[in-house]
């Protein structure tokens, strides 16, 4: 393989910044972001609406601290306005509510995680390395350490070292799916880890609110913690015991980390990008990604930009994940079939890329790309749940509720139990009456002037 000149990261960085042939970056960067700023912006006056007050505030008494007293003007409040800002009060403590009831939760979680402490053989049958021992000895080994030693994970200086020999055991918690990692590839993971006696855990990324992330073979995060997560699946959660010389080795890392300590690690593999690939994504700048032929190699590429795009909305972040998206359609769409099998592998990707993306600008309220997004997935599916689903929100909230009805009923005569479906319409009933209500409003003023 050629010799990368480049770092993975200022391949991808640049990947990111090249916007030249991609009309969706240049919409995003300039409109969209305009927009989202102006939302944020303004989110008060949208939030709880206008009202008018019956004389204008005199500045001059206020400055005099003389004290005003503020009326509303009766004839400008709109009852169904104040019922809007009274329900979407109650919806944000309710909101604020499931929130810190989903924190509590989640450190009930952490501290109940791991309940067990010595693990019987038939659990850790699995070896990952170090096949030169026998697994009772292994086992035994570690069981000897603990009931010596207590909580500190310290052998005695009289234990056997075939007895003490290191290794990882694994126990899968949730099975996972596709393919497991390969060198190089950048994954994100959750974990706790535990001495070997503690139900408390002395490392957590979970407490810390952030997965930890890095490249698998380059042993920038604990060797032991390197070689578990080379044998996940994405979304898999198992259980490992570790030993200390794939840990802190010999000497620690006091006060916190005693000598020669094995832990217990539960791990949860969030996502992972093949990295390898970044030579072959490297080659979409040169505008001459034509010459890669190979229909696999070409899926493969844009699945990777794809998990891209998904690991950055699943951190929030819509402006890298649109992009990855783009890069993604764009490169798929340049690739050649050659039988019914390739066909489908290919429609079905491109949905996905497409379905991804409307998800995205609905996120940002660009409600035109959504739509955009959207036919062209009905395109290669017409009767996709979720393209029906995100154009029926897109249209009502462009007010064009006859678009938004059509859509609708459609996916409801898909999936008539749809429970999002069943609330969307309840939503576009709400919004229809509003407007009804609106137009009222306005022409009994009208007339009435």
């Amino acid at each position: 393989m050629t010799q990368l000149t480049k770092s993975n990261e200022q391949v991808l960085n640049e990947l990111l910044n090249d916007d030249a042939d991609v009309d969706e970056y240049g919409e995003w960067t300039e409109q969209a972001a305009a927009r989202v700023a102006t939302k944020q912006q303004g989110d008060g006056e949208e939030e709880y609406g206008h009202v008018k007050l019956r004389k204008p505030i005199d500045l001059e008494t206020l400055c005099a601290s003389k004290g005003q007293i503020l009326e509303l003007d009766q004839n400008e409040l709109d009852p169904a306005e104040l019922a809007r800002a009274a329900t979407q009060m109650a919806m944000d403590d309710v909101k604020e509510n499931q929130q810190q009831q989903q924190q509590h939760m989640t450190d009930q979680f952490i501290n109940n995680e791991l309940k067990s402490t010595i693990p019987s053989k038939d659990l850790f049958s699995h070896r990952l390395i170090d096949n030169t021992q026998d697994f009772d000895d292994q086992l035994g080994g570690m069981q000897h350490i603990i009931k010596t030693n207590g909580t500190d994970g310290t052998p005695l200086d009289n234990v056997p070292s075939s007895e003490a020999a290191g290794g990882i055991w694994k126990q899968i918690i949730y099975a996972g799916v596709g393919e497991t990692p390969s060198l190089g590839s950048t994954v994100r993971v959750h974990y706790n880890a535990y001495f070997e006696l503690n139900d408390e855990p002395y490392d957590s990324t979970y407490i810390r609110r952030r997965p930890c992330e890095f490249q698998l073979g380059k042993f920038n995060v604990l060797p032991g913690l390197d070689l578990a997560v080379r044998t996940m699946q994405r979304r898999e959660r198992a259980k490992f015991i570790i030993s200390s010389d794939l840990l802190y080795g010999e000497h620690g890392c006091p006060p916190r980390i005693p000598p020669k300590s094995w832990s217990v690690f539960i791990i949860e593999l969030i996502s992972w990008i093949d990295c390898t690939l970044v030579e072959k994504l490297n080659q979409l700048k040169t505008k001459d990604d034509e010459l890669i032929e190979d229909f696999d190699e070409r899926m493969r590429i844009a699945q990777t930009l794809r998990d891209m795009g998904n690991d950055e909305y699943a951190k929030h972040n819509l402006e890298r994940a649109i992009r990855y998206y783009a890069k993604g359609k764009q490169f798929l769409l340049k690739t050649k079939t050659s039988d019914e099998n390739q066909i489908k592998q290919y429609k079905d990707l491109l949905l996905k890329l497409y379905l991804n993306s409307a998800q995205c600008y609905l996120k940002i309220r660009n409600y035109e790309r959504t739509l955009k997004n959207c036919n062209e997935a009905l395109q290669l599916e017409p009767k996709n749940i979720k393209a029906l689903f995100r154009m029926s929100i897109a249209y009502r909230s462009l007010q064009q509720f006859d678009q938004a009805r059509m859509h609708l009923n459609i996916a409801i005569n898909i999936e008539p139990y749809n429970a999002e479906i069943i609330d969307e319409a309840q939503r576009l009933d709400r919004a229809m009456e509003q407007q009804k209500k609106t137009e009222q409003k306005l022409y009994y003023r009208m007339f009435n002037n």
